[in-house]
């Protein structure tokens, strides 16, 4: 029998205490001084199990805020064509969102120019979205203006989806679907309240009219702990 180290003594100790407690999502730990008091535990064996956790998504990091219970995982799978909103309804969470810019940009970055068949003016927009109260990812969108005319003025605080179909007569499909591993950018560290260069997973979407032609380029970055991707037939 493989004997346990320091890191797996104290992380079942943890989870001892973790269950013992069963703090609600969104319930904040005590402070890492704190739980070496609590646990018995050195800080950097502290730390490792913290990360341990981190990854499992037991727990997470806001910077400068310290540790909280995670929610579950918010499952995507790129075979369905729900919306964000739409499926994290259907999963039992509460979904929200907010926009920080809608502007109109002459020039876009050129892995994103070279997927719009057409030229002229895109828009650009940011902002988050949430669930249960908790901030899950940053995006950065662009969109052909010239297939969408007036799109940001129409936007609001309507979901994408309902402003295509609503304003536009498009039910957009996904035509590519791109998933990685990254550094999050600093606006969306910022914004998701994490530390600097915090890994996240990027989620690429090229959405397109019936005709296959993309409209939308999506950039989604999300908490690591926050998204499972799981592929399943609709």
């Amino acid at each position: 029998m493989k004997k346990k180290n320091n890191v797996d003594v104290l992380r079942e100790r943890f989870e001892s205490w973790l269950n013992e407690n069963n703090l609600p999502a969104g319930s904040k730990l005590p402070s890492e001084r704190e739980l070496c008091e609590l646990l018995d535990a050195k800080r950097m064996t502290l730390r490792q199990v913290l990360i341990e956790l981190e990854i499992d998504a037991r727990i997470f990091r806001k910077n400068r805020s310290g540790w909280f219970i995670s929610s579950k995982r918010f499952i995507y799978n790129p075979k369905s064509l729900s919306s964000f909103n739409a499926e994290a309804c259907a999963q039992g969470r509460k979904p929200f969102w907010g926009y920080l810019t809608k502007e109109t940009i002459a020039t876009v970055p050129h892995h994103v120019d070279d997927v719009f068949l057409s030229s002229g003016d895109r828009y650009l927009v940011t902002g988050w979205c949430g669930l249960d109260s908790h901030k899950v990812f940053y995006h950065e969108s662009y969109i052909d203006a010239d297939v969408a005319p007036g799109f940001i003025n129409k936007l609001g605080n309507q979901s994408f989806a309902s402003v295509w179909e609503d304003a536009f007569g498009h039910a957009l499909n996904i035509k590519e679907m791109i998933f990685k591993p990254v550094n999050m950018p600093e606006v969306a560290c910022k914004e998701l309240g994490v530390a600097p260069n915090t890994y996240g997973i990027l989620v690429e979407k090229h959405r397109a009219t019936r005709d296959k032609k993309v409209v939308q380029v999506d950039f989604e970055y999300w908490r690591l702990e926050s998204v499972e991707l799981v592929i399943r037939d609709e």
